[in-house]
């Protein structure tokens, strides 16, 4: 979520305390040691082309590569320089492949207990060996610029940090930026600004590669916000890699998916931006985020979210060393490489994101990743997850009863069935966004109560022919939606119990 406030600046200048033993409803945040007091997450106003301060650190005393390829955990890179961690140090060289690695110094709390390292854009996030977050901020400037923090979480980037969740299998650092990227495009076509800051999330594929997670340094402290995988959240990825909010999955067989998504895109911060289910492609894109916020002669941002994209197979053996990162503005601007081979030599196979095939570049390296099946066609549907169990239904105090199945935090849309006493049914769509929130929430469906935006979608060829419904049908559409296609409602959530406020309807565990 991205507003620049100007006290944004003065919060995080006044607030350095890294708190011990701070405990959230899902995660608990161990003292590093130290208090890390950089400023995280605003763009750059100024950025020093120069390599100034790189000097200051000690040439590496161990071989690296010298050209990093792909994002990773354990290397990475933006469009300046290239990180790569060993033995818990950070080493840094320019971009792509000038001048040799140097030993970055760390703070204390850091230095010796690095496992991970992921760049994007002008941030790099951190992992030491407890999983906890570190970022190093203004990553596109000299070294000299660069600072760390250990804060993360409510509010706007000062909270006391935050963690990988236990059963991450792999995950990966975005940033999306004004300065970088300007501009995002929605499915209704149009391209909308970024926003006055950042949108920043660690990624992490959960759950033996069924769910993606993201956390968010301006939201809560927990591991609550999701992104559901393809078909339905059932998806099995077993490898992840995002950039610019672009985030690319790879299963066992060689099945590729795309998907541009993150809080702001997926229709959750409405404080910040304007969104809309009705058809927005016939508008004018807004010249600035005001007019686009405020004047609806200018297109809302269009919902639901992108979907995901499946990607063209790879002609050739692959990999799970799969990697993502933007080649220059605009949501169309990413690169996709995975690890292969091709003609007897290693490699990798590259396409820009919309391109409809790979080609191979030779690199002589070695593999080090897990060499992946790669059968021709599809196979993306033979790992699925089960399907949520989280069944709900409940007669209204009208008479009509209402039935949701296997309802799932981050999949939308679901479907929502109303049965009438005389026989007749209603077959409505209804999507939900998880809700802007500043206090921590559990993982998933539990006891405590869960909010969410909801909009129920009426079918356009029922609405149209509105008329000759059955009468039971035609009075819910007229008395509760109003007959608008599109009806918003909030929603809670629990184990036990579903609520829709417009509705006036609370459905138990069916």
């Amino acid at each position: 979520m991205r507003a620049h406030t100007a006290r944004r600046t003065a919060i995080i200048a006044a607030t350095g305390l890294v708190l011990a033993g701070i405990a959230t409803d899902s995660v608990t945040i161990a003292d590093p040691g130290c208090t890390l007091v950089g400023t995280v997450g605003t763009p750059e106003v100024t950025v020093d082309e120069s390599s100034a301060g790189l000097q200051e650190f000690a040439p590496a005393a161990i071989d690296l590569p010298d050209q990093i390829y792909f994002r990773t955990t354990t290397e990475s890179f933006n469009r300046r320089w290239t990180f790569a961690t060993r033995d818990g140090l950070v080493y840094v060289k320019e971009a792509p492949a000038h001048g040799g690695w140097r030993t970055i110094a760390l703070p204390g709390c850091l230095a010796g207990r690095v496992t991970g390292v992921s760049a994007d854009d002008d941030e790099v996030m951190m992992i030491d060996r407890d999983g906890r977050f570190f970022t190093m901020d203004h990553a596109l400037s000299a070294p000299r610029d660069w600072n760390w923090s250990s804060r993360y979480g409510a509010p706007l980037w000062t909270g006391p940090g935050n963690t990988l969740p236990a059963d991450t299998r792999t995950w990966s650092w975005s940033v999306l930026s004004p300065n970088e990227d300007h501009v995002w495009r929605d499915t209704a076509g149009n391209d909308h600004p970024v926003g006055g800051a950042k949108v920043s999330h660690v990624f992490t594929l959960t759950h033996d590669g069924h769910r993606i997670r993201y956390i968010d340094p301006w939201l809560p402290v927990d591991h609550s916000y999701e992104m559901a995988t393809p078909h339905a959240g059932r998806f099995q990825a077993v490898a992840l890699s995002t950039s610019a909010s672009t985030s690319l999955i790879v299963n066992r067989f060689g099945d590729f998916y795309t998907r541009l998504y993150d809080f702001d895109i997926s229709g959750a911060d409405k404080v910040f931006f304007r969104y809309s289910y009705d058809d927005q492609s016939h508008l004018p894109e807004a010249p600035d985020m005001l007019s686009e916020r405020i004047d609806p002669r200018y297109a809302a941002i269009q919902l639901p979210a992108p979907d995901w994209v499946r990607q063209p197979k790879v002609p050739g053996e692959i990999t799970d060393r799969i990697s993502i990162h933007r080649t220059g503005p605009g949501s169309s601007a990413r690169e996709l490489r995975v690890e292969g081979r091709d003609g007897g030599r290693n490699g990798y196979w590259v396409k820009q994101l919309i391109d409809e095939s790979w080609t191979f570049v030779h690199t002589d390296q070695p593999l080090g990743g897990t060499r992946l099946e790669n059968p021709p066609t599809d196979r993306s549907l033979d790992t699925l997850a089960a399907p949520s169990p989280y069944n709900y239904a409940g007669v209204s105090r009208h008479g009509w009863s209402a039935r949701i199945d296997t309802f799932d935090v981050a999949v939308t849309p679901t479907p929502l069935r109303i049965l009438f006493d005389d026989g007749n049914q209603l077959d409505l769509i209804l999507h939900t966004v998880d809700g802007l929130r500043q206090t921590p929430q559990q993982p998933g469906i539990s006891d405590q109560p869960r909010g969410f935006d909801g909009t129920i979608e009426l079918p356009a060829a029922t609405l149209a022919d509105l008329d000759g419904q059955p009468t039971a049908v035609r009075d819910f559409i007229r008395d509760l939606l109003g007959a608008h296609r599109f009806t918003s409602t909030s929603i809670e959530v629990t184990s036990t119990g579903f609520h829709m406020a417009q509705l006036d309807l609370t459905m138990g565990r069916a």
